[in-house]
């Protein structure tokens, strides 16, 4: 009885040994690694976050199926993503305290800083791990489109502030429609505090409280009104849109409003010379269903009827730009991870040569 409680524990030790050395093997991180580049190349080749019918449209119904329930069209947080990612995670953290021992029971008989070098490299790739975690949980993405002259409020790390959009500029190239260049100056206020200019560009990010704020796009914002005599509307339209005025037997009455900036027009056919506001028009069109039944051109400050007592007045216009702001508190903690992961390499590949 003695003897079988022995050897099944010796069997259980040695399951357990295999198992350990398996988790903690080079060859499951290489394979692990692998799996997860195949994913992130998925994730390149399969567009992300779109409706089920996008992927019809793609790879038909079966397709579709298949790509939707092994979750390739969100890869990065897919099941699969996240089971492959917390076990090469477990595998490296187990690497880690393995080398960290070994260092340690070297160190007690002989210290050498090249004998760290392999362990700081893995500390280095673990608190990396944590900062990519740290940043898939905690980081805010926001978009905002905001008017010359107009505020938001942003949330940081440290509380809110206000950012208002003073101005807005483009360059353009000489065929004045391609941008080359395009720029927002703000003003960032917290309360008790002074408030900071600050200038955005394309590539050059501004940052402030935690907050990266990246130039991402600008339009027109035009204003128009509504009017019916006794009432009167005013609405914010950026670039173009389309407004809904009511449904009957003949179908759904319609209302385009689109802004032209440099208006031109060339054998009865509305035109864009370029992107400058030279000559700026706002053009509507109303329509039954799918059939156009009136249309006109507006300067600033014009009004027209569009079809009686219902009338439009051009109120103005002015840029918006396009603004995200990112908070990731995971980016220090990767920075640091990145750095423990450099000295690592230095120790490993000039000191433990040299004590070879």
């Amino acid at each position: 009885m003695v003897s079988l409680i022995f050897h099944t524990q010796a069997y259980i030790n040695m399951t357990k040994n295999k198992f350990y050395r398996f988790i903690s093997s080079i060859r499951l991180a290489i394979i692990l690694l692998a799996v997860i580049a195949i994913l992130c190349v998925i994730a390149t080749i399969i567009p992300q976050n779109l409706d089920k019918s996008h992927y019809t449209n793609l790879f038909g119904s079966f397709g579709a199926t298949i790509v939707t329930i092994l979750g390739f069209h969100h890869v990065f947080s897919s099941p699969i993503f996240y089971f492959f990612g917390i076990a090469f995670a477990i595998n490296l953290f187990i690497c880690t305290y393995e080398r960290i021992s070994i260092a340690i029971k070297i160190s007690k008989k002989k210290f050498s800083l090249g004998i760290w070098g392999s362990p700081i490299l893995h500390i280095g790739l673990c608190i990396i791990l944590v900062g990519i975690a740290f940043s898939l949980i905690s980081k805010h993405e926001i978009y905002y489109e905001i008017p010359v002259g107009e505020t938001v409020t942003v949330a940081g790390k440290s509380g809110g502030f206000t950012l208002t959009l003073d101005d807005f500029s483009v360059d353009y190239y000489d065929d004045n429609i391609s941008p080359k260049q395009y720029r927002s100056s703000v003003t960032i206020k917290k309360p008790k505090l002074d408030p900071i200019p600050m200038e955005i560009q394309v590539n050059s990010p501004g940052k402030y409280n935690g907050v990266s704020i990246l130039q991402q796009s600008f339009g027109w914002e035009i204003l128009v009104t509504l009017s019916t005599g006794q009432a009167s509307t005013q609405l914010r339209i950026k670039d173009e849109d389309w407004i809904v005025l009511g449904e009957d037997s003949h179908g759904t009455t319609t209302l385009g409003v689109a802004f032209y900036p440099d208006y031109d027009e060339e054998q009865g056919i509305a035109q864009m010379k370029s992107h400058r506001d030279d000559n700026p028009r706002v053009i509507w069109v109303l329509q039954e269903g799918d059939e156009p039944i009136a249309i006109d051109t507006l300067a600033v400050g014009e009004t027209s009827i569009i079809q009686a007592p219902l009338s439009i007045t051009f109120d103005g216009y002015r840029y918006y730009s396009g603004l995200q702001m990112k908070y990731d508190p995971g980016i220090p903690i990767i920075f640091c991870g990145f750095l423990l992961l450099c000295v690592g390499l230095l120790l490993l590949y000039l000191l433990g040569k040299r004590r070879n």
